[in-house]
């Protein structure tokens, strides 16, 4: 068989596939998803977990056997979803990770409810009809949704980027595509705080990655039962807050990257200023006219239950011009001193 047949080698949609490895499962879902929409790709050369490739996209996942891709990409007739990895990989190993893929690329979540929210908002509904679905990624381990957060938390997004990378690049473990698989709780456990001080992690996040590691399975059996319905996110909430380290900010971030389609970031810097302007205009109920966490969560409360979805829809309407957002003030600020200690 070729060594570029798609049922031997990853990336089969890419002119240029990567290194051999096994076909595992795969699922066709007829419903288009713009993937690149949903998943965010890492975007740095080194220590990307996730990347797009041509016109898929593409994740690294630890594996039993040995490190599994999900790829996903709009098809004729829908959206396909593959899970890549050794030929070891168990059966039951390959199911489990192809619903992982599944509910990565969006595809098991229900944007339908969002229509029904905002349907007597004329602003939202006339975003909504423009920006189409908005559909939530389901990140497919809570320690990797964790780290991310931790490692943003208080700095620029610039920033918060490539320390990211750092960590997977020097905690993680390498894939044969040039990218990634997240550090598993064992690994991050493993790793001294100097270590991660060196990939621009301050003590406090260090110390709030170790504490999830130690307590990554009672998080992950809260975040299972929550999207699965069995639980309200809320005590998923307040297992994460227990952590030290972790506030509202960090949590509801770890939330909506689970799937939590009510999660606002209270405490953000930018958010209550992008959705008081879109909602409401630049004039806010802030000293000086700018908008607030709780003016932000007054304009969000009427839609109870998708608020997370609500930010979500516009942040990608405001990327794409489709909704106002205030005018820079400032030059951008430096990047914070304490990198790299």
């Amino acid at each position: 068989m070729s060594a570029r047949s798609p049922a031997t080698v990853p990336g089969a949609w890419n002119a240029e596939p990567a290194a051999p490895s096994t076909l595992l499962a795969r699922d066709v879902r007829a419903v288009a998803v713009d993937v690149a929409a949903v998943v965010r790709p890492d975007g740095v050369s080194r220590g990307a977990v996730c990347a797009r490739v041509g016109r898929l996209i593409r994740r690294a996942e630890p594996g039993s056997a040995g490190p599994l891709l999900f790829e996903a990409c709009r098809v004729d007739g829908g959206t396909a979803v593959e899970v890549w990895g050794p030929r070891a990989t168990a059966a039951d190993e390959a199911e489990r990770a192809l619903a992982a893929a599944t509910a990565w690329a969006g595809l098991d979540d229900d944007p339908e409810a969002l229509g029904d929210v905002v349907a007597g908002d004329s602003v939202l509904r006339g975003l909504l009809r423009q920006v189409g679905a908005v559909r939530l990624s389901r990140t497919p381990r809570v320690g990797e949704a964790l780290g991310r957060a931790v490692v943003e938390q208080l700095v620029q997004s610039g920033e918060a980027r490539r320390s990211i990378a750092d960590v997977a690049a020097a905690t993680g473990t390498p894939a044969s595509t040039g990218l990634w698989c997240w550090p598993t709780a064992a690994q991050i456990g493993a790793t001294p705080a100097w270590t991660l001080r060196r990939c621009g992690v301050s003590l406090r996040a260090a110390g709030a990655l170790h504490a999830g590691a130690v307590d990554d399975s009672r998080l992950t059996a809260a975040a299972a039962a929550a999207a699965a319905g069995g639980e309200a996110w809320d005590v998923l909430d307040r297992r994460l807050r227990a952590l030290p380290g972790v506030g509202a900010w960090t949590s509801a971030e770890v939330r909506l990257r689970l799937g939590d389609p009510d999660a606002v970031s209270v405490g953000d810097y930018h958010l209550p200023t992008t959705v008081g302007v879109a909602l409401a205009g630049p004039d806010g109920d802030g000293p000086g006219g700018g908008w607030t966490d709780a003016g932000m969560l007054a304009l969000l409360a009427p839609f109870a239950g998708q608020r997370g979805r609500v930010i979500r829809l516009i942040e990608m309407a405001v990327r794409r011009g489709l909704a106002p957002r205030e005018a820079r003030r400032a030059p951008r600020a430096a990047v914070s001193a304490h990198r790299r200690w």
